[in-house]
């Protein structure tokens, strides 16, 4: 696959003009000409979340999320809309990464938890499920496979 597009400058000119800055996190945003792996490489937007890590909060980590950039010519305002997108899709990977749910018998389980292994798009929204949860009719029925 190839694709090829101007140079982003509104983009560039947006991250250097960017102010964000969450409580509690440190966000870096930069763009990147690099090899985000699994064969996969180009102009790459990266935020880099550096916080409590959710799974041990005594410690602290930094985290990049990788973001193709589109081959496209967009204007300023498609760019800022764009920016904005990819950062909202950090903080939904974080907010599936902290949402906890405690059992009665004090388990704790992060049933959204986001999905890291290759091949995932970690910034989707699963949830956990048996096949027979997936084939159960409203009724509460089963269904054939």
């Amino acid at each position: 696959m190839r694709q090829s597009a101007p140079d982003p400058a509104p983009l560039y000119r947006l991250l250097d003009s960017l102010i964000y800055e969450p409580p509690g996190r440190d966000w870096d945003l930069s763009l990147r000409d690099l090899d985000r792996g699994q064969g996969s490489a180009g102009l790459t937007l990266v935020i880099c979340v550096t916080g409590p890590d959710t799974y041990h909060p005594e410690r602290t980590i930094s985290v990049n999320h990788y973001f193709i950039v589109p081959a496209a010519a967009y204007n300023e305002q498609s760019w800022r809309r764009w920016l904005f997108d990819q950062i909202g899709l950090v903080e939904l990977h974080e907010r599936m990464e902290f949402f906890r749910l405690r059992a009665a018998d004090g388990t704790e389980s992060r049933p959204l938890a986001p999905n890291h292994g290759p091949g995932w798009d970690p910034y989707l929204v699963t949830e956990l499920a048996t096949d027979a949860d997936r084939r159960t009719s409203f009724r509460g029925e089963l269904n054939p496979a």
